[in-house]
């Protein structure tokens, strides 16, 4: 599995994320597992700060997916 770079990372993650963002409005955080091709899996943790925007909080490797 080639490892990316956290830019790369943080990059795909937001630019997918509003499909995961929960509809909840009194939620803080959220977390989702993706796939930059071929077969490298990330999950990835957002957090809501006081503004209301969603940040990246955390990343990790993840091979269950």
């Amino acid at each position: 599995m080639k490892t990316h770079s956290k830019e790369q990372i943080e990059a795909t993650a937001n630019a997918i994320k509003d499909h995961f963002i929960p509809k909840n409005a009194e939620a803080k955080n959220f977390s989702f597992h993706f796939t930059i091709p071929p077969s490298s899996n990330y999950r990835v943790d957002y957090e809501k700060d006081a503004k209301g925007n969603w940040n990246l909080i955390a990343y990790e490797a993840d091979s269950k997916v």
